[in-house]
């Protein structure tokens, strides 16, 4: 009998135990989903919020640049207040609750504060209704100047797809949003390339240039192919050493047209965009070594000011529509596109401001890591597409005079 009793208390706790334990089980499995759900809860709605935040700060950085120009017109604080919110409302339609919480100019410098704040999602749990966000902005404008140099594809591809016909608008585009900035603070050239660049045959004489052959000497018609190895790369000074010197070369076209170096006759400029015709082979690094020279205050151009000269931006504009195809040494691609690199690298060690167009065609990396900054490399897949990228690139030379 006491074993039977014993075995029914042994038997009874164990139940209870079991039920205890079932029900701890339980409550940490409850514990346990809080706070996964709440961990999950916490990444998205960062993740939202982050979205949110960059959004308001795109807003603010497009505002404050536009309303940069309003303000060097003395436009109100309260003008330029309801203004910022209208743009802002255009900008950010139907996303989230958001405000211009600040906006002051003092002397030469504009700056806003807007904040927002997106709804909760599963951070509700621990108690937030909503996710608030905040930046700020600014802008300074003064007198600076800036030189410009469009280095533009004129090889054979360019006739496909009306792609010359739009290059010519585009270009034309840019020139008249930057021909709106004051007189004498902006110079623009231009360097149209296929596997050579040209120039004027006045230059002949120079003592910069060099003729390798009879046929050259007796025959050169202006064309000028890549400068020896390293200096192809770079706008190294010419000295008395030949390898310095720029070679001429024959023509692989006649449609070839001279650069132009700086200037601001916007009329000469749009003359010069509107005589490009598309053929020939493509050498992306002479493009981008003439853009050097251009810009260059040493021979062969002496037009562009010295670099680091103060107040003075340095911008290269690259367009082009398709892979490297020959320069003066090969027709290997990957040769010629690791001399590219190399000419990018120089113009922005030199401070240059680098953009770069890719039109349907081309090496996406290549031009993308030559552009200064991913916001400066532009993928074009649209002919249609390229004037309003040409467009944004304006506004944006434009507006270095004030944000930088």
């Amino acid at each position: 009998m006491k074993s039977v009793l014993t075995e029914a208390v042994s038997t009874s706790v164990s139940s209870r135990f079991a039920r205890d334990e079932g029900g701890g089980i339980a409550i940490l499995f409850a514990a346990g989903l809080t706070a996964f759900l709440l961990f999950v809860g916490v990444a998205m709605d960062y993740a939202r919020s982050s979205r949110a935040q960059t959004s308001l700060q795109n807003a603010a950085d497009a505002i404050v640049l536009s309303l940069a120009r309003e303000a060097q017109e003395e436009t109100s604080d309260e003008e330029l207040t309801e203004m910022a919110s209208e743009q802002m409302a255009t900008m950010l339609r139907g996303a989230y609750d958001f405000s211009v919480t600040s906006l002051v100019t003092t002397g030469s410098s504009l700056t806003i504060t807007a904040e927002g704040s997106i709804p909760a999602g599963l951070t509700t749990i621990a108690g937030y209704e909503s996710l608030a966000q905040q930046v700020t902005s600014r802008a300074t404008w003064g007198t600076g100047k800036l030189e410009v140099v469009l280095a533009l594809d004129s090889t054979g591809s360019m006739s496909n797809y009306n792609r010359m016909v739009e290059l010519k608008k585009a270009a034309k585009a840019m020139l008249d949003e930057l021909e709106a900035s004051e007189e004498g603070l902006v110079k623009i050239g231009i360097v149209p390339f296929d596997v050579n660049v040209r120039v004027p045959t006045s230059y002949k004489t120079a003592s910069w240039f060099r003729s390798d052959s009879w046929w050259i000497t007796w025959f050169w018609s202006g064309c000028i192919a890549d400068r020896d190895q390293s200096n192809d790369v770079s706008d190294a000074a010419v000295t008395s050493s030949s390898s310095t010197k720029y070679p001429g070369a024959l023509c692989s076209s006649n449609n070839l047209k001279n650069i132009q170096p700086l200037t601001d006759d916007f009329d000469v400029l749009r003359a010069k965009v509107d005589s490009l015709v598309p053929a020939g082979n493509t050498n992306v690094t002479i493009g981008m070594a003439w853009a050097m020279t251009i810009l260059s205050s040493q021979d062969p151009f002496t037009d562009g000011v010295a670099p680091g000269t103060k107040d003075v931006t340095k911008s290269i504009v690259l367009m082009t529509d398709g892979d490297n195809t020959e320069n003066r040494w090969t027709s290997s691609q990957s040769s010629i596109d690791a001399r590219t690199a190399l000419a990018c690298q120089a113009a922005k060690d030199a401070g240059i401001v680098v953009y770069t167009i890719r039109l349907m065609e081309g090496n996406a990396t290549l031009l993308s890591e030559c552009a200064s900054s991913t916001e400066n490399y532009y993928d074009v897949e649209n002919v249609a597409d390229l004037v309003p990228a040409f467009q944004a690139i304006g506004e944006r030379l434009s507006q270095l005079r004030i944000s930088q």
